[in-house]
């Protein structure tokens, strides 16, 4: 009988401390304003759905799932789902700027191809 009360106890002890230590994580409030203005703002760029939309993709359903974590008071995966977010509408972002410079690099050197021909004509021969 003692035992018992011992391990009725000891559980409700093990019980409190694991309802503490979910209760001692913040609710990660900023960083959820930071991915989701992250979040928005790369998906306002056309380029960004054209050029990775995958990764944007991703970063939104990381989002509505860091949400869905917040609200179910899931601090710790709302943090770590927030900030997986963030890293991929950044990844989005600058697989963008990669597709467009390799764009840009593209033009100057056919710009370049075109000023050297053009230069090759109007050598004396």
């Amino acid at each position: 009988m003692h035992s018992s009360a011992i391990l009725r106890t000891t559980a409700a002890a093990l019980a409190l401390g694991a309802l503490a230590a979910c209760s001692s994580t913040p609710a990660p409030t900023e960083q959820m304003a930071v991915t989701r203005t992250t979040v928005t703002r790369v998906a306002a760029a056309p380029a960004v759905a054209t050029s990775a939309p995958v990764d944007l993709q991703r970063a939104q359903e990381k989002l509505i799932q860091a949400e869905k974590s917040m609200a179910d008071g899931d601090y710790k995966n709302a943090r770590r789902l927030a900030a997986e977010a963030e890293v991929d509408a950044r990844v989005a972002e600058t697989r963008a700027d990669a597709a467009r410079n390799a764009t840009n690099l593209a033009q100057v050197q056919d710009s370049i191809r075109a000023l050297q021909e053009e230069i090759n004509r109007r050598s004396p021969r």
